[in-house]
């Protein structure tokens, strides 16, 4: 049984079915993570119904432009309700466009403000911004951990945020024909330092890309990241629910 990390959960109409198949599936419990203050509203309700369900509450990059920096109290307000686990998702994200970098900035140090108040981890997302972060983070006082989620990069980065005591963790990306080189980055990482994630319902593993992706698709990454690891399965599957649950501190 293994714990799928992050997921949207939110973005779903059949709740009831998704929890369930994921049970099946081998998913015992799904972190749903928010990235704006509705979905964080809606995450905190869905936690509280499905004991399966945990959530985390943030902001997510691309959507601070939607936001004032005041609806980050709402943010931290949210955070102290006892299914919430972590801030997030927050970060920075410069593929569409870098104009909003100073607001983006803004809120990435607010929130972590706001997980180092609580003595919360909080969850990383960074898309053509890798760099920029690990100089953001050097910055910052980190006294919680934090997960980098869906990792692309190469194992000199990776290696950069492991030394901030980060924990990476993986997608659907990592299964696809073309992804050689990720599988060898996903090998490199510790098993202690590993999640994995579906980030539903977006980035469907190999063999069902391109389709809605769901909790249940989980194995797949699992099964992917020990034969690249050359690692037997099932330990491993233990070692990713040990990480998550020591991350989230479930």
């Amino acid at each position: 049984m293994i714990i799928d990390s992050h997921a949207h959960i939110y973005s779903y109409d059949n709740i009831d079915k998704i929890v369930e198949d994921a049970k099946r599936s081998g998913v015992e419990t799904i972190i749903s993570i928010s990235t704006d203050l509705e979905s964080s509203n809606k995450n905190i309700v869905i936690s509280e119904k499905y004991k399966e369900v945990f959530c985390s509450v943030g902001i997510h990059p691309c959507d601070c432009v939607n936001h004032k920096i005041s609806d980050l109290d709402k943010i931290e307000q949210l955070s102290f309700n006892s299914n919430n686990k972590a801030i997030g998702e927050i970060g920075l994200d410069f593929f569409y466009t870098k104009d909003d970098k100073k607001i983006q900035y803004e809120f990435l140090d607010y929130q972590i403000d706001i997980a180092n108040k609580r003595n919360l981890p909080f969850v990383v997302h960074a898309r053509d911004s890798y760099n920029e972060l690990i100089d953001f983070l050097k910055t910052k006082d980190l006294k919680t951990e934090c997960v980098i989620h869906c990792f692309t990069g190469d194992k000199l980065l990776a290696k950069q945020f492991l030394d901030f005591g980060c924990y990476i963790s993986f997608t659907g990306i990592v299964t696809f024909k073309k992804s050689t080189e990720l599988r060898d980055v996903a090998a490199f990482i510790p098993n202690d330092k590993i999640m994995v994630e579906t980030d539903s319902p977006y980035l469907s593993p190999h063999p069902n890309r391109g389709k809605t992706n769901y909790p249940s698709n989980l194995i797949y990454i699992a099964e992917c990241i020990s034969e690249a690891k050359k690692f037997n399965f099932q330990t491993f599957c233990k070692n990713l629910k040990e990480n998550t649950v020591k991350f989230y501190r479930l």
